[in-house]
């Protein structure tokens, strides 16, 4: 399973005044899709937006709105979307900032959360951007693509399962980052089986690509722990909030979520550690093999030294060796050179060095 990577961002936003709006990702020409779900206790319509203007006319009284936006690049739609809903453009120039680190910020009126959604897409992982702010009766959500993780959470507002009828856009936001870290939990764990069966590979004789598929798991994890890391920071700040939009029995279920994020983080930097110590151990294996090639090549180098030295001296140009008019000095010879050798292979297997 591999990252899907996305272009990287534009570099036009270089020198631009803070709160410049400049999107950041690549150009597109579908139009911008606003999705409304307008909903109460007893209340609940899910619609289209056309435009900002159908956008002012919804009949929110004593009802809260969640607003999705899918797509980025209509710069004047989003601008549009922030004058209507108060939003700063501070806001708004992270949203359109496809590269923005993960992070929490509150306001008078609203409080913001932006981060990276990630999702399994065949054997691929797939990640975008999402933000959302979220005010008194209404929460705002970004998102670059149609495909998100929050089926599930539309389903139990059309359904009217659990509470989240009953609660303020506050509750809805809790449930969305919590869908947020549970895909990053599930995506771990299959990161988890893979570390597990590279183990298992190292264990018999892992072959020669072993070692390029642990460098790109290393690679994957190393980028799902700079994602996650921020997105703890941000849900801490999430719970430490003191803002009056946060309703005080939302606290628990922030907890909670602070309980799923840590448990997310710590595991990343388990199994970055493991995917260390399986490097560290795939060396250590690999210099023990070399080392064993060259104990082996070094004794036959030190066996064949004496054989050598003999050698070259009966290969001398001297008129007079005394010992070659003797009738049987060539087996003899032989026989001391097998004699050498057999006595120091004896030696060194019982060192224990062969």
């Amino acid at each position: 399973m591999d990252i899907i990577r996305r272009p990287r961002v534009s570099k036009e936003k270089t020198n631009l005044m803070p709160g410049s709006l400049l999107y950041t990702g690549k150009k597109r020409d579908e139009e911008i899709l606003l999705q409304a779900i307008i909903y109460n206790a007893d209340f609940f319509e899910e619609k289209t937006i056309k435009s900002i203007d159908e956008l002012k006319q919804l009949d929110l009284k004593d009802k809260h709105l969640w607003l999705n936006v899918t797509g980025l690049h209509n710069v004047e739609l989003i601008r549009e979307i922030g004058e209507h809903f108060d939003i700063l453009n501070l806001t708004l120039e992270d949203v359109l900032n496809l590269g923005q680190r993960p992070k929490w910020e509150e306001y008078d009126h609203y409080f913001f959360q932006i981060c990276k959604m990630v999702m399994t897409q065949s054997d691929m992982i797939k990640h975008e951007q999402f933000a959302m702010v979220v005010g008194k009766d209404f929460i705002v959500t970004f998102q670059e693509d149609m495909k998100d993780v929050f089926e599930g959470v539309r389903d139990r507002l059309r359904n009217a399962k659990g509470k989240i009828r009953t609660r303020k856009p506050d509750y809805l936001s809790f449930a969305l980052m919590d869908v947020v870290v549970d895909h990053y939990l599930i995506i771990i764990e299959m990161y988890a089986d893979r570390i597990d069966d590279l183990e298992d590979e190292l264990r018999a004789d892992p072959d020669p690509s072993f070692i390029n598929r642990l460098s790109t798991l290393k690679k994957e994890v190393n980028w799902l722990r700079r994602t996650v890391r921020p997105i703890k920071e941000s849900v801490i700040s999430f719970n430490k909030s003191q803002t009056p939009l946060i309703e005080k029995k939302t606290t628990p279920f922030l907890k909670d979520l602070l309980d799923h994020t840590t448990h997310l983080t710590e595991n990343v930097e388990l199994y970055m550690d493991e995917l260390k110590d399986l490097m560290d151990h795939y060396n250590n294996q690999m210099n023990n093999k070399l080392n064993d090639i060259l104990k082996v090549l070094t004794i036959f180098s030190v066996v064949f030294i004496p054989l050598t030295f003999m050698a070259g001296i009966y290969g001398m140009n001297f008129e007079y060796f005394p010992e070659l008019s003797y009738k049987y000095a060539y087996p003899i010879f032989w026989g001391a050179l097998l004699t050498v050798a057999g006595g120091m292979i004896y030696y060194f297997k019982r060192k224990g060095w062969l």
